[in-house]
């Protein structure tokens, strides 16, 4: 009895603390935020750039690792947020394990409550979320760089050698575009067109004459998986996370996927120029995809197709299918926050490469300029306003919240992210090739994020209570751009002030600022347990 005694005052505190918890929870918990958060996955996956799935996006071609084993944590500078503290708990006590098993074979039911509510303990317990310090500016200090192999995006730089005007940047653009003309394609009937960009076995697997409509395309997550290559060819695969929008028989119903891409090309085959990376058409002349017959152009008469001149898609996997409804108005918590950073090897060395190619390219003005987009995008998201984000992102950012804020137009909400202010950030990448620098930073933020509908009753959120979260955002610049990076609103190319048209031009020179030819703009932003380098 007294065993059982201590099992019921054990099981009475641990409810009492599963009631708080649930409350503070529920409470603290939005529906998203600028970037995703759990828009474009509904947030009830597991990353998939574990070991099970393969490489991660920063291991070898060759090898896999987890991406927990993958992650380093900065130290020793002001840049940096405090390290996780995990989770812990105390010791188990024998007598109390022994009395609750007998307890739960006599009281099946309550004993089954019970133990799936301490494990809910536990597993909350130990996703708490990081702490964080004020954000200040500087280089970072020493950083602890992770022990994976070489990073597969710098791999694919090797491609430069044959292929100057190869960008990894104007790579993933490329991709995105593909992909999401790939997606939309399969309900037009339409996969023929893009022949030559896909392998004949491909454009027979997606061929799907019951699918009426695709749209909304939108991808949360890019990781790379293997990269070969091979004298006469090379090859990459991708896992590509994305939500879209499908219409069978009349009714539409959104999903959340996972897909995993192999795409080839000849060692041979020279890269589009960038205005034409997200056009896609004749990889030879240029001309429009109407005029292709088969993988032929009728225009140049050039045979086009198996990757001789452009990528093609090899191979599409699907890893993962769930439904997701229109605007998913689901409570789901942060999960990254408490990782490392995952830092890549040689970071510092390559900024310092950065900065010394342009010493007025400041530091501080950068870190201060990430501050001024991330104020941005609050302001323009919180306000459904697409113009405050036009000048700060680039286009494939831009058609994401633009999606989205068009999604809440049409459900007559909007979400608010209140008091939004920048913790800290981690400097994680800096990249460098013919047309771009690109630097990735793990941004700490926190504010209030909530819902609301037109009619100001509260959907979702937490007036009162923050909610703090990371993520990875990676800043472009043109590679030929010059100059200590803006930190006010004014256009980058003239200094006048910022009023950009939504095809990203100034309204006052004309000059189209969002390519990042004049200035740092943001590229990317994954999230926290998603990003693999």
């Amino acid at each position: 009895m007294l065993g059982l005694a201590r099992v019921v005052s054990c099981s009475a505190r641990v409810v009492g603390l599963l009631v708080l918890l649930g409350f503070v929870l529920v409470a603290g918990l939005a529906l998203a935020r600028p970037g995703g958060g759990q828009h474009y996955s509904g947030g009830s996956h597991t990353s998939h750039s574990s070991a099970s799935h393969g490489n991660s996006s920063s291991g070898s071609s060759r090898s896999s690792s987890s991406s927990s084993s993958s992650r380093s944590s900065s130290s020793g500078s002001s840049i940096h947020g405090s390290p996780s503290s995990g989770g812990g708990g105390e010791n188990v006590d024998l007598g109390l394990l022994i009395a609750l098993v007998m307890f739960c074979m006599r009281n099946p039911v309550v004993g089954i409550a019970l133990v799936g509510g301490l494990g809910f303990f536990f597993y909350v317990q130990g996703r708490a979320t990081r702490g964080l310090k004020d954000w200040s500016t500087g280089m970072p200090a020493v950083v602890e760089t992770s022990s994976r192999s070489a990073n597969l995006r710098s791999e694919l730089t090797v491609l430069r050698g044959d292929d100057q005007g190869f960008s990894v940047i104007l790579f993933e653009d490329f991709v995105y575009a593909l992909y999401a003309e790939v997606q939309v394609s399969r309900a037009r009937g339409g996969i023929g067109r893009l022949a030559a960009f896909l392998s004949p076995a491909v454009a027979q697997l997606l061929y799907d004459p019951a699918l009426e409509r695709v749209d909304g395309v939108i991808v949360g997550s890019l990781r790379y998986l293997s990269v070969e290559l091979g004298k006469e060819r090379v090859t990459a695969t991708l896992e590509l996370e994305a939500n879209l929008g499908e219409m069978r028989q009349g009714q539409g119903q959104r999903y959340y996927v996972v897909d995993r891409v192999t795409l080839g090309r000849a060692r041979s085959a020279r890269s589009r120029p960038p205005k034409r990376v997200r056009k896609l058409d004749c990889p030879n002349c240029g001309a429009p995809l109407e005029g292709m017959r088969g993988t032929t152009c009728a225009y140049c008469q050039t045979e086009v197709g198996g990757g001789r001149l452009d990528w093609v898609i090899d191979s599409i996997v699907r890893v993962m299918t769930e439904m997701r409804p229109p605007l998913d108005t689901t409570d789901v918590p942060e999960s990254g926050n408490q990782l490392p950073t995952l830092v890549a090897p040689g970071v510092q060395q390559r900024m310092g490469e950065l900065l010394q190619r342009d010493p007025a390219n400041d530091l501080a003005a950068l870190w201060q300029r990430i501050g001024l987009i991330f104020s941005e995008l609050q302001v323009g998201w919180s306000n459904r306003d697409l113009s405050r984000i036009r000048p700060f992102v680039t286009d494939n950012l831009f058609q994401y919240f633009g999606y989205w804020i068009d999604v809440y137009f049409a459900s007559q909400a909007r979400n608010i992210t209140e008091n939004a202010r920048i913790l800290s950030i981690e400097l994680a990448e800096v990249l460098a090739d013919a047309t771009y620098d690109a630097v990735t930073v793990r941004v700490f933020a926190t504010s209030l994020d909530y819902t609301l509908a037109d009619d100001g009753r509260l959907l979702r959120g937490s007036r009162t209570d923050e909610r703090a979260y990371s993520e990875y955002w990676t800043l472009i610049r043109g590679n030929a751009a010059r100059g200590r990076p803006r930190t006010d609103p004014s256009c980058p190319s003239c200094g006048a002030p910022l009023k950009i048209g939504m095809a990203g031009n100034c309204e006052y020179c004309q000059a189209r600022v969002v390519s990042g030819d004049f200035d740092w703009v943001l590229s990317r932003i994954e999230q926290d347990e998603a990003y693999g380098g």
